[in-house]
């Protein structure tokens, strides 16, 4: 009878301890949390203005479902290999594979070069849409002397080999970005089911190829946007007159670029021509003040004193819709002063052009764009970058009838 309520004791003993035991892993549990949502929606979060990414609130909006999930935790379309770019109109790519680059200087191998877009900004993702299929694929790339000229003037490091008969020889076949990327990824998810290695010595390509389209795979760029900022160092005198060009805007509050207490947020704000673009290409209206209104509260809930600087080709408009005590207009007609403007901020709202999303991509910190439902513009549906966000645009018409 003893030895029985012994037994029993233990057995009493043992069953508290399991019970303590999952109280304690449910509250360590709760404490890995990165923050309840409720407080990540109402929070405002006081952090220095040399900040790194990814501090904001720790739930994103997703254009799709409208539903948030916690930062560390998406899954983007480069975790799932096989789903092929031309199905899904993404840029996925091996993490596991790296390809050994085909010597530039080797004249006999295939190569790959492109077009020359009209604007800046397309010329700067054109270069790095270029660059990411060597550095991805290994293949040679070359760019037409008309982009190095603009790019050189610009930037200090534009090292890509100009495309000369001497050395791209032959006559290559047309081809969409989107096409050769989901030839070479389907050739090397082939090349990687024959083999156990890593490294892929034997070249991707057997054909040349022109790029006739302007890419600028967010996505892709947003993957890889530390690499894509080391292509593109401004030039001295550009970010001189940038950097005084910020400035003079913030005379007013006593400060100066290296000298405040507050972060910048980098607003651009493209109109003039771009209106009928949108129309016509995208079915897009224009932004209006509501869009950019929202934006500047989405940061002021998350940022202590932000101000917000402002380029664009119509600043009167900028002046007369958005100027506040914390938004601030920069007179500039330079365009790569704005580009360097915009990549010195510490983070950045955008509209829907190439030249809005480049210059955030080139600075740090997080980028907010405007949330459309229209099927026609889908530049942005394939990213999950914990630093991108979409904002509501504000307004009940997004796309034209």
């Amino acid at each position: 009878m003893a030895i029985y309520k012994q037994k029993k004791i233990l057995a009493l003993i043992l069953g508290l301890l399991c019970i303590a035991y999952a109280f304690l892993l449910l509250d360590h549990s709760n404490r890995q949390q990165w923050v309840p949502k409720k407080m990540a929606k109402n929070a405002t979060f006081h952090l220095p203005r040399a900040s790194p990414e990814n501090f904001l609130e720790m739930y994103r909006n997703l254009p799709s479902s409208g539903k948030k999930e916690q930062a560390g935790c998406h899954h983007t379309p480069l975790e799932h290999p096989l789903q092929y770019p031309l199905e899904t109109n993404c840029f996925p790519y091996f993490r596991e594979l790296h390809f050994q680059p085909v010597p530039e200087h080797d004249c006999d191998k295939p190569y790959v070069s492109i077009t020359i877009g009209k604007y800046l900004g397309n010329k700067v993702c054109q270069y790095a849409s270029l660059y990411l299929l060597r550095h991805l694929y290994g293949v040679r790339v070359s760019i037409l002397n008309e982009m190095y000229t603009t790019l050189d003037k610009i930037f200090k490091n534009i090292v890509m080999p100009v495309k000369k008969p001497a050395g791209f020889v032959g006559r290559p076949k047309e081809i969409t970005y989107l096409e050769l990327y989901d030839k070479l990824y389907r050739t090397a998810a082939q090349v990687r089911s024959n083999t156990s290695s890593n490294l892929i010595t034997e070249p991707l390509l057997k054909t040349s190829y022109h790029i006739i389209d302007y890419p600028g795979p967010r996505d892709l760029f947003l993957e890889h946007r530390k690499l894509i900022q080391s292509l593109f160092k401004f030039r001295y005198k550009v970010l001189e007159n940038a950097t005084r060009n910020i400035n003079n805007a913030l005379k007013s509050f006593n400060a100066t670029y290296h000298q405040r207490d507050f972060p910048i947020v980098t607003v651009h704000v493209r109109r003039t021509d771009y209106t009928r673009h949108l129309k016509n290409r995208m079915n897009l209206t224009q932004l209006d003040k509501l869009y950019y209104n929202n934006a500047f509260e989405f940061y002021k809930k998350r940022l202590k004193r932000p101000l917000f600087l402002v380029v664009s080709d119509d600043p009167e408009w900028c002046r007369e819709m958005l100027q506040a005590e914390d938004v601030l207009i920069i007179a500039s007609e330079v365009k790569q002063e704005d580009m360097a403007a915009m990549s010195l901020g510490d983070h950045h709202i955008i509209s829907y052009g190439t030249f809005s999303f480049t210059g955030a991509l080139l600075g740090n910190g997080n980028i907010t764009h405007p949330l459309t439902t229209n099927p026609r513009y889908c530049l942005v549906k394939c990213v999950k970058s914990p630093v991108f966000y979409n904002v509501d645009r504000g307004d009940n018409q997004q796309y034209s009838e």
